[in-house]
């Protein structure tokens, strides 16, 4: 647990909670205890609550994870009441964690953020949640730019994994993202009534920086259903030129097949007393094979 405080406005930010922890909550203020009861774990879905003295609000973010190559969620929960803000995490996150430096290391920010109630505390503390979203979207960005250098490099198998890593992962940011727009939309009303209309412009700009993560997603959808339906469409071609090739070579092997078949047959043995049979059968079958193959070659066949 750290603390900073700035004139009337405290900042309590807590990361994996103990009951220790949501026991100093509870006794400092009154909230309800199923809320508390609720920051001892992480919840399923965003959610914005407003009570008579105090807004509880969830927020989840995107997080990538190298490790499975695709965004988990991350979650941060807030309790909100006019002198104070909770904010609690289970683990630590690089937005806060930017936002307490910024805040302990700039008198002015500090004042700046802490000094106009916890409803611009809130707006700011949001702000840098949304500003780490859109980095983090840099990744799939330069995975794009990376699929569609290597398109027409002979590389249709390799970008096939590739693209459906970012096409998993573009859905996993765009379903953990898209829930807080409703969340944002819920904010604006409930903090015009908690802290009066003057606060809703503050709100309606988050969601006008989460739409353009959105448009973000939207666009890098797109682009990679576009990169994967032209790497099918090289791939096919490929796959298509292989056959041909086996065609031909089939159509060239043919007459060697069936001549040798006809010589193992009791038709030829008939006939067989003149030993010039065979050579003059196999000469022939082999100069037609010659000029099928020089066929082929000048059509482009092979």
């Amino acid at each position: 647990m750290r603390i900073i405080k700035h004139k009337s406005i405290t900042w309590i930010d807590i990361t994996n909670p103990t009951k220790k922890d949501i026991e100093f909550i509870g006794k400092n203020d009154k909230f309800h205890p199923i809320i508390l009861d609720e920051l001892l774990h992480t919840s399923a879905r965003s959610k914005v609550e407003l009570h008579p003295k105090y807004i509880f609000l969830t927020y989840h973010l995107p997080i990538f994870d190298n490790t499975v190559k695709t965004s988990r969620r991350a979650e941060i929960d807030f309790l909100i009441t006019k002198e104070k803000i909770i904010t609690v995490h289970y683990e630590e996150l690089e937005p806060l964690n930017n936002f307490w430096r910024h805040i302990s290391n700039d008198p002015r920010f500090k004042d700046r953020v802490m000094s106009d109630g916890t409803g611009q505390m809130l707006y700011h503390s949001i702000e840098e949640i949304l500003s780490f979203s859109q980095r983090q979207m840099k990744h799939i960005e330069d995975k794009i730019s990376n699929v569609t250098s290597e398109l027409f490099q002979d590389k249709e198998n390799q970008l096939l994994a590739k693209i459906s890593y970012l096409k998993r992962d573009i859905l996993d940011y765009s379903i953990i993202s898209k829930p807080q727009e409703i969340l944002l939309d819920s904010l604006k009303e409930a903090g015009s009534k908690f802290w009066g209309d003057d606060i809703k412009i503050y709100f309606s700009d988050l969601s006008g920086d989460h739409l353009k993560i959105m448009q973000y997603l939207d666009n890098f959808k797109e682009t990679i259903e576009a990169l994967e339906q032209t790497n099918s469409q090289l791939l096919n071609a490929h796959t298509n030129a292989i056959m041909q090739k086996f065609t031909v070579i089939a159509a060239l092997t043919f007459p060697l097949v069936l001549v040798t078949g006809i010589f193992q047959t009791g038709v030829v043995d008939k006939i067989n007393d003149n030993p010039l049979i065979f050579g003059v059968a196999f000469l022939s079958t082999l100069i037609f094979t010659i000029l099928l193959l020089i066929l082929a070659r000048k059509k482009k066949w092979l």
